[in-house]
This record gives structure tokens, C-alpha cells and sequence, in this order.
């Protein structure tokens, strides 16, 4: 079932933060990437009100994080370009690999959702966001790139 936050316009994501956090085994710490739009001030509790698990991950809370800014353009696309992705009820088949966690605030009101990717999914999720970047967003593709090698070696 597709999420209503998929859907958002540019409009609607003005104030708006992502959150991909590696859920998986691991050998060494692998940092949460954290993308926003600028000029909104990210706020890493905000995430927990839509995980779960009501809480933040382990990843989450260390000093690893990697923040980059995106346009309200930027934003809708990758969400544009995710809605097949993880609209498709295979995405959350296994055990949870990622967690992708979109919210806007408008006003002092949240608005959010938390999706779970299995590693079978991962890969497309990656390619797809970064197909999504614009071309001269290259912190941004470096930093979810880091990511990504990081989980897929």
C-alpha cells in the first residue's frame, strides 16, 4: 500500500528531512545519512515518533550521522522516483535491512511515515535516489554512495 507522503509536492516539502538508517548485521558502525531540505533544521528525536519502535536505532544515535541539503524540487522527485519501489509489497520481504523514514512539518504539526526495506530491495532503493539527485548535488551522491558501498561491499 502506497503512503500519502510519496505523494507530496514540492510545496509540501519545504520543511521536510529523510532519514536511511542501516538496519542489517555489521562489523563496524555504518553511519545514518539524513537528507533536508535547506534551511530546515534537522531534529533526529523527530524520527523517532514514526519508527515503530518508537525510538531511534542504534546508528541513529552516533556521531556518524551524514546530513545533506536538497531543493523541495530534489525532495519530490526522490519520492517520486521511490513510489514503485516501495509501493511494491516485496520491498519489506525478509528481515528488516533499512529503515527510510520521511517527515515535513507545517506549522508546529509532524507529518511522517517510517518504511522498512529488506536487503532484497536495497539496491534499487539506492540506485533510485541517487538516479533522483540532481547532477550537482554531489555531496549528497557521495554521502548516500558511502552508504551504499557500505552495506553492499
Amino acid at each position: 500500500m502506497s503512503q500519502p507522503i510519496l505523494f507530496f509536492t514540492e510545496a509540501q516539502l519545504h520543511n521536510a528531512q529523510a532519514k536511511i538508517t542501516y538496519l542489517g548485521l555489521q562489523t563496524k558502525p555504518i553511519a545514518t545519512v539524513v537528507f533536508h531540505t535547506g534551511g530546515h533544521k534537522v531534529l533526529m528525536r523527530d524520527f523517532a515518533k514514526f519508527h515503530l519502535a518508537g525510538e531511534l536505532y542504534t546508528n541513529d544515535e552516533l556521531p556518524y550521522t551524514r546530513l545533506f541539503a536538497v531543493t523541495p524540487q530534489e525532495f519530490a522527485e526522490v519520492l517520486q522516483v521511490l513510489q514503485p519501489v516501495l509501493s511494491d509489497p516485496a520491498v519489506s520481504q525478509g528481515s528488516d535491512f533499512l529503515s527510510f523514514t520521511v517527515l515535513r512539518k507545517e506549522n508546529s504539526n509532524l507529518d511522517g511515515h517510517e518504511f522498512k526495506i529488506g536487503s532484497v530491495a536495497g539496491k534499487s532503493f539506492y540506485q533510485a535516489i541517487l538516479k533522483a539527485l540532481r547532477k550537482d548535488n554531489e555531496l549528497g551522491k557521495q554521502i548516500l554512495q558511502k552508504q551504499f558501498i557500505d552495506i553492499f561491499p
